[in-house]
Parts: C-alpha cells; structure tokens; sequence
C-alpha cells in the first residue's frame, strides 16, 4: 500500500510542531478518548497517538499495512509488553484481532486511502470489534480533497467527502454520531467556526459510539 511510503522523520517532526495540523489533530482526537481496558489503532503510521494513549489504557494495539510503519513502531515501544504491534491491512483485522472487543477504535488519515467498498467494510469491521457503547474516532480529508480527486491531484486519496458525507457512511456502518467537528478553518482560525462550520475545515474528525 503506497501511501504509507512517507518521510517518517518529517512525518514525526510535524507530530511535535504546535502550529502544525498534525498535532493539532491529535490533541483533539485525544480530547475525545477517555481511559479504558483496549485500543486499537488503524494505520498507526509512526505511532504517535499510541504514544498518546498507552498511558490510558491497559493494552495497546497497533495495526498498519506497511512493514517500515510495523519496524518504526516496534522499535519505538520495544520492551513496552502492553503494546502490541501487528502487521495487516483493513482485512486482516478479524484474523489479527480475533474475539478482542475494543474500548476504542482510531482511524486516523486511512479510510480515504481505501476504495468505497473497502472503506464501507473496514467500518462494519470496527464496529463489530467494539464493545457496547465503544468508541470509533475518524480522521480524514474534507470538501477541498474531494475537488483535487476529481480533477486528478491527489495521487494517493481515493474518495473524500463533506463532513456530513463521511457521516452517512458512517451511519450506515451502525453508529451513532457523537460529534463532528475539523482540525483548521482556512484564513481564520477560529474554535468556533472549525467547529460549527465544518464543511469549509481542514481534516475532519468524526467521533461515534456503538
């Protein structure tokens, strides 16, 4: 899978910059993620919100379809017997995980990367994987991504939509809309309008519960 074929340096560099989207996106998403048994993060990437999380939850699981992302992360938190790292893609996560029920699902920056019907059935799968009244955080690209897939600019994004387009898909997987909101409102900065007028933010974040 091509798009994980990323600078990891300066991936990790923007993961630690204040001013960047990427952090920012994390403490919001870390906002939302309350202390629990077990997480699972899809497409863990560098593992900078596993890094986020392992204190607030006994076990930790990671999964990603690149062999560099699984070797980075497993260096990262060797010796850390709470974590676990796993090497799969959005179809193997039933294998890997087998019977485990989840207090907390991620998928951060990944679903875009799948076609539709992959994307759909990668959601059926988390939420299958959560327990009752578990959480699924999403992270992904927005109105303005849509535009570039169609005019041919964005080589590794295959689908992107409006806010409340990533929330019928969503929804159809079963869940139940906690809130939406994204990471940046263009020109101005402002908590309120990245907040109540998302269709014109950068990178949305859906939370849901099962």
């Amino acid at each position: 899978m091509d798009f994980h074929k990323v600078n990891f340096e300066q991936l990790s560099s923007e993961y630690s910059d204040p001013r960047s989207l990427q952090y920012r996106k994390l403490r919001i998403v870390d906002s939302y993620i309350p202390k629990g048994e077990l997480l699972l993060d899809i497409g863990m990437g560098t593992g900078e919100l596993i890094n986020l999380q392992k204190q607030k939850f006994e076990e930790v699981f990671g999964i990603d379809a690149d062999p560099d992302s699984v070797h980075t992360c497993r260096e990262r938190f060797q010796g850390n017997s709470s974590i676990n790292i796993l090497h799969g893609s959005v179809h193997d996560l039933a294998a890997l995980c087998g019977d485990t029920r989840f207090d907390v699902i991620t998928a951060l920056d990944i679903l875009e990367h799948l076609n539709r019907s992959d994307c759909e059935g990668a959601l059926c799968s988390c939420y299958n994987m959560l327990k009752d009244g578990g959480m699924f955080v999403f992270s992904g690209p927005g109105i303005f991504e849509k535009i570039r897939i169609c005019l041919g600019l964005s080589p590794t994004h295959l689908h992107s939509h409006s806010p409340s387009g990533w929330r019928k898909i969503i929804e159809n997987a079963g869940f139940t809309i906690v809130s939406i909101e994204t990471v940046e409102f263009p020109i101005f900065h402002s908590d309120y309008l990245r907040k109540n007028v998302c269709i014109l933010g950068k990178c949305c974040i859906i939370v849901a519960r099962k």
